[in-house]
């Protein structure tokens, strides 16, 4: 039996549990992503979308409960702005969801209509109407609540960059540019030591739980799809849960698939920062982290260069052509490091 025959079944077992309605007609690999495999599936009842979560003995993170859990919870927050979930097989990892059909968006697309959608989204999530409903949904993967724990998390990201060395040819160019921004990472953390500092910003302070936020993660433009003349809706929530609202702004205006432009990042900030208690502490951490998840998106950027990251993108494509991947991604690094708020 092949791959695809086997979710086929896979699939077909889970919607006779869960009381679908509808027989399989086809099921067909849907684009590319990341980590985990998505498909169409056409039934005789309409569409579908399933997703085959990747797991590894090394990965604790359990993408399918994330994602699961938190799209339950956005099916009340905010109907209609994320896929709604549709049945869950823990064993077999799972996920049936609404299918949404759509278009990827593309950086020309992303203008502050776009940038209000996510922010709306965003606000939904945190409604006061709703935030009790969220006390079950885990904390985000690599979740930060005071400033030394988003230090701490990049540097413990770029250390296991370091720690891998140079092992192969195609891997030396991205080793130097890594020592490059190691060495910038040194001041810069520095810096925003100091800040906080002047600023009475206790480093070691955690969060009290007013001021976290439930956080799609990974948010942004690469994460969503573009629906006839409907708002924009988000996909792709397995690290979603409980973090730090200045996180999550920092992660949006980080990625490179589809950037948001710098200039909205102020007004995002102010949109974002009004669901929250003192609004005005939210905005000083989250501008003053903002190159620290820079710094996190060049490591994310090079993840392909660890061993089990490229584990998980050859699960998601198995035709992945590791070397020219590997380019690519060094060149998006690189875009970065030549970007980073100057010291």
């Amino acid at each position: 039996m092949s791959f695809l025959d086997n979710v086929t079944a896979q699939i077909t077992a889970l919607m006779t549990k869960a009381n679908l309605p509808g027989q399989i007609q086809f099921v067909t690999p849907c684009a590319l992503s990341g980590n985990n495999r998505t498909y169409r599936v056409d039934t005789s009842h309409g569409v579908l979308a399933a997703k085959k979560y990747f797991r590894h003995e090394e990965d604790k993170l359990d993408r399918l409960g994330h994602e699961f859990k938190f799209l339950t919870y956005a099916a009340q927050s905010a109907p209609g702005m994320a896929p709604m979930p549709l049945a869950v097989d823990h064993t077999n990892g799972l996920g049936l969801y609404e299918f949404i059909d759509g278009e990827p968006l593309l950086a020309n697309d992303v203008d502050w209509n776009q940038v209000q959608n996510a922010a709306d989204f965003f606000l939904s999530l945190n409604s006061p109407t709703f935030r009790a409903q969220a006390e079950a949904l885990p904390d985000a993967a690599e979740a930060c609540f005071s400033l030394s724990e988003h230090l701490n998390l990049v540097n413990s990201r770029l250390l296991i960059l370091t720690n891998q060395g140079p092992t192969r040819s195609e891997n030396i160019e991205a080793h130097d540019l890594i020592q490059n921004v190691s060495a910038y990472w040194i001041k810069l953390s520095s810096q925003i030591l100091e800040s906080a500092q002047s600023a009475y910003i206790d480093s070691n302070s955690l969060l009290v739980q007013e001021q976290r936020c439930v956080s799609p993660s990974d948010f942004g433009f690469h994460n969503a799809i573009s629906t006839r003349g409907q708002p924009t809706r988000f996909l792709d929530f397995e690290y979603a849960g409980w973090d730090d609202p200045a996180k999550m702004t920092g992660d949006f205006f980080a990625q490179l698939a589809v950037p948001v432009p710098s200039h909205y990042f102020q007004r995002f900030v102010n949109v974002i920062s009004t669901a929250f208690p003192d609004s005005e502490r939210l905005i000083q951490r989250a501008t003053l982290l903002r190159p620290v998840y820079q710094v996190k998106w060049f490591c994310i950027a090079l993840n392909v260069f660890l061993p089990q990251n490229l584990a998980r993108r050859k699960f998601a494509d198995p035709t992945l052509d590791e070397i020219q991947f590997k380019r690519v991604q060094l060149a998006k690094a690189q875009t970065i490091f030549e970007f980073l708020t100057p010291i």
